[in-house]
Parts: structure tokens; C-alpha cells; sequence
């Protein structure tokens, strides 16, 4: 079993109760109220610039895959997709 120290777990100790907070509003909160909504936009976002840089990834591997379909990398990567 790996050691912890205690800055690192105290740090994950606020962050989960952070997340509860949040959940809690978004479950129990009135959407009409002003925290409800900035929680929401504050999450929306988040989820949003994940969904953006995922694709920004993936259409950049595309390309790199078009540009150099000779590179060892892309040949092993097809051997294995077409394996699967």
C-alpha cells in the first residue's frame, strides 16, 4: 500500500466536500435562485471545455494518422484497431 501525506489528503478531503455542496444544490436548490444557476454554468462549462479539447485530440490524431501514415506509431495503432 502507497503512502498518502497529509497535504494531499486533506486537499482531497475539501474537494469531495466541495462536490457535495455542489451536488446538493444542484438536487435539492431552487433553479430560480442565483447559486443554483452559477453552479450550473460553472459545471456546464467545465463539462464543455472537456468536450472541446477531447475533440481538439482526437481530430489532431486524425490528421497526424493522414499526414504520416508510415510512422511506426500509426502502423502498430491500425494492427491493433484492426485486431480488435
Amino acid at each position: 500500500m502507497s503512502k498518502v501525506s497529509r497535504s494531499t489528503y486533506q486537499k482531497s478531503i475539501e474537494e469531495n466536500k466541495r462536490l457535495l455542496k455542489d451536488i446538493k444544490l444542484l438536487v435539492e436548490g431552487d433553479p430560480c435562485t442565483e447559486g443554483w444557476m452559477e453552479c450550473m454554468w460553472k459545471w456546464q462549462k467545465r463539462f464543455q471545455e472537456e468536450r472541446d479539447f477531447n475533440a481538439l485530440m482526437k481530430y489532431s490524431a486524425q490528421m497526424y494518422v493522414k499526414a504520416n501514415p508510415n510512422d511506426p506509431a500509426v502502423i502498430a495503432t491500425k494492427e491493433i484497431m484492426e485486431g480488435i
